[in-house]
């Protein structure tokens, strides 16, 4: 038996159909693809015991406390952690057959570290550490040659490409917007390593709208100002967004040309691969973890990325065409969920 140490995903009759939030998919298509191979069980970050059978196996998320850091401070830590409690004895550390799944930079976020209080610990321990992310942080990881976990844990590492199911974006971008018309989409938390900083003061002079749809800050939807010491921006703020939702994916076909994602520290940012599946052409900074030739690269100097914007914005209908055509053929053939869990699967199997 596999256990799954994730959010709990439950099944549904249109599931397979249907793109979700996208910690769901990551859940939903482990089940679909490890359930062909081996008996699964969906289960939770905060389960704790859920075997004493040796040859089972358990793969997860590092523990996650969902709570504030005021709530976390007046109730104490977690209690349940979910690798230690599978151990097989009061001795031993662990179950024998631990492994880990999570986005890896060589440095994480404080708005990770804050939420997962045993995550050293269990990287220690875990047999093997799958890490969704672009192939610069394991390149960045090996080399940092410091004192982090990560470089400590190095060894145990498998890269695997984060996942997107392209196929349930049926509404896809066939025609772009005319020159001094085009326009921009960026979607994400908002967190510090995201970026939007650089974002903005990237587009502040040029001749486009950026649209930005966030579950935070929680505010009201139209023209918000960005205010910074270079200038300020006008953009569109959508609220919070559903990928299920065809209304959405029309507008965003129809509407927008490209996806920009200015983040310094991203392991390999869904929304990226989301928007690809769309057709969107990616600007992207290397540190936003998506690699391809179809994409047009940004760097974290806001005057800089403004001539790099500019000229694509300027780019010929055919050239952005052809850029969307293959950067959406890079996530049905690189980032599809079976060949990812395929992968996965080998690594534990073997």
């Amino acid at each position: 038996m596999l256990h799954f140490f994730w959010n709990g995903y439950i099944p549904s009759q249109r599931s397979y159909s249907v793109y979700e939030y996208s910690n769901t998919e990551i859940a939903k298509w482990a089940e679909y693809y490890l359930g062909q191979r081996i008996p699964f069980h969906q289960s939770l970050m905060a389960a704790g015991r859920v075997t004493v059978h040796p040859d089972d196996i358990l793969l997860g998320h590092p523990s996650w406390d969902n709570r504030s850091i005021q709530e976390q401070q007046e109730m104490g830590s977690l209690l349940y952690d979910w690798v230690r409690d599978n151990a097989l004895s009061s001795e031993a550390v662990c179950h024998p057959n631990t492994f880990i799944l999570m986005p890896w930079v060589p440095q994480f976020p404080a708005e990770w570290l804050d939420r997962m209080p045993h995550l050293e610990a269990q990287l220690r321990v875990a047999k093997k550490i799958f890490a969704l992310c672009g192939s610069i942080w394991i390149e960045r990881t090996f080399s940092a040659r410091d004192d982090s976990i990560q470089y400590e844990v190095r060894n145990k590492l498998v890269r695997c490409h984060m996942g997107c199911a392209a196929q349930n974006f049926a509404i896809v971008k066939e025609k772009f917007n005319p020159i001094g018309e085009r326009q921009i989409l960026h979607v994400s938390n908002l967190s510090s390593y995201k970026g939007f900083p650089i974002t903005c003061e990237s587009l502040i002079g040029l001749d486009t709208l950026l649209h930005v749809a966030s579950s935070m800050p929680k505010g009201a939807q139209g023209l918000v100002e960005y205010r910074s010491e270079i200038g300020s921006l006008w953009f569109n703020f959508l609220g919070s967004i559903k990928n299920s939702d065809p209304e959405f994916n029309h507008w965003v076909a129809q509407t927008c040309d490209f996806y920009i994602h200015t983040a310094t520290m991203d392991a390999q940012a869904t929304t990226i691969l989301e928007n690809c599946a769309r057709g969107l052409v990616p600007l992207v900074t290397p540190e936003s973890g998506f690699s391809s030739d179809y994409a047009i690269y940004l760097t974290h100097d806001p005057e800089k990325n403004k001539s790099i914007i500019q000229q694509a914005l300027d780019m010929p209908e055919n050239e952005l065409r052809e850029r969307s055509i293959f950067v959406r053929k890079q996530i049905v053939e690189e980032h599809n969920w079976q060949k990812i869990y395929q992968q996965i699967g080998d690594e534990i199997l073997c």
